[in-house]
């Protein structure tokens, strides 16, 4: 799904930009420090062309998931009940859906959003998956992207503590200063490529991945953070130490190809076990989504 893939699409376009601004400045100056100011202009140029696409990038995907909601969220909450095979379930499912709805008009009031709406990632495209969550950002609007698993049986005990996830990478402003980021490392891997020989110009790049991979990593932790707070210190262990219980029955393959696709955004979930165990927290009330387990549960899907 297009909305759930922005941060593959943002590297290889970023990947794309460097490369081609950096190639401009060789082919047109040759590399190395006698280039002295000359390749200062073509920095400055890549990092704010990128801000600006990431800003643009932002507003589109909050205004797309404005226009998801009504297709996938408000249109379930307006259909009738099924026939089959069960409506006590359909009820059940519509009034997590509508608990959700008020606690997020809540929070947007509380930070003074101006909009925070919602969507199933797996109602949009047909291709989506269910079990997934995201969110973005821009400015005092917002939308998240949840999987619609979380609202049936088995993972309805697990819902707050993803909302509440996807929740802190909004408050603080996490995609924001994603932008930001990338746009100062694009500043520096083009003025690396061209007054660096290319040894050292690799290795600066990887440096700055490594560093933004590191804050990636640090944000997660933040928002788990706020969602020991918000839920609990043991909601959110269980969803993480189930999820890692999950990895130990898939191949060892599949193992090691979902920790390489994963490292580069999220930290690995016994991290974030340990991180939780360790978080200086409150005792947290009851929240507002909290649910009982109920006879349908069941080992809960991967989680963002």
């Amino acid at each position: 799904m297009r909305t759930m893939s922005w941060v593959r699409d943002r590297f290889w376009s970023h990947f794309v930009v460097g490369w081609v601004l950096t190639t401009a400045i060789v082919t047109q100056w040759g590399s190395g420090a006698h280039l002295g100011l000359h390749a200062l202009p073509m920095a400055v140029i890549a990092g704010w062309a990128w801000a600006l696409h990431g800003a643009s990038d932002r507003r589109a995907q909050v205004a797309e998931g404005f226009r998801a909601q009504h297709h996938t969220w408000n249109s379930l909450l307006r259909s009738t009940p099924p026939q089959d095979p069960s409506p006590h379930l359909y009820n059940m499912f519509v009034q997590r859906m509508r608990n959700t709805e008020r606690h997020l008009r809540a929070v947007a009031r509380e930070h003074r959003l101006q909009r925070l709406s919602i969507a199933f990632t797996d109602g949009w495209d047909l291709a989506g998956d269910g079990n997934e969550a995201a969110s973005v950002g821009d400015g005092r609007r917002a939308h998240v992207w949840l999987g619609s698993n979380w609202f049936g049986p088995g993972e309805t005990a697990h819902l707050p503590v993803v909302l509440e996830h996807e929740l802190g990478h909004i408050l603080r402003r996490d995609n924001q200063r994603s932008t930001v980021l990338q746009a100062v490392g694009l500043f520096l891997v083009v003025l690396a490529a061209a007054w660096l020989p290319l040894p050292l110009a690799i290795l600066t790049a990887a440096a700055i991945r490594v560093l933004y991979i590191g804050w990636g990593w640090c944000s997660e932790l933040a928002c788990d953070a706020r969602a020991v707070r918000a839920c609990g210190r043991d909601a959110v262990i269980l969803l993480w130490g189930r999820n890692t219980e999950l990895l130990r029955t898939l191949p060892r393959s599949a193992r090691l190809w979902h920790g390489l696709r994963s490292a580069s955004t999220h930290p690995p979930y016994r991290l974030r076990v340990r991180w939780a165990r360790r978080i200086s927290a409150p005792a947290a009330g009851p929240h507002p989504l909290a649910a009982l387990p109920d006879a349908h549960d069941r080992i809960p899907p991967l989680a963002a």
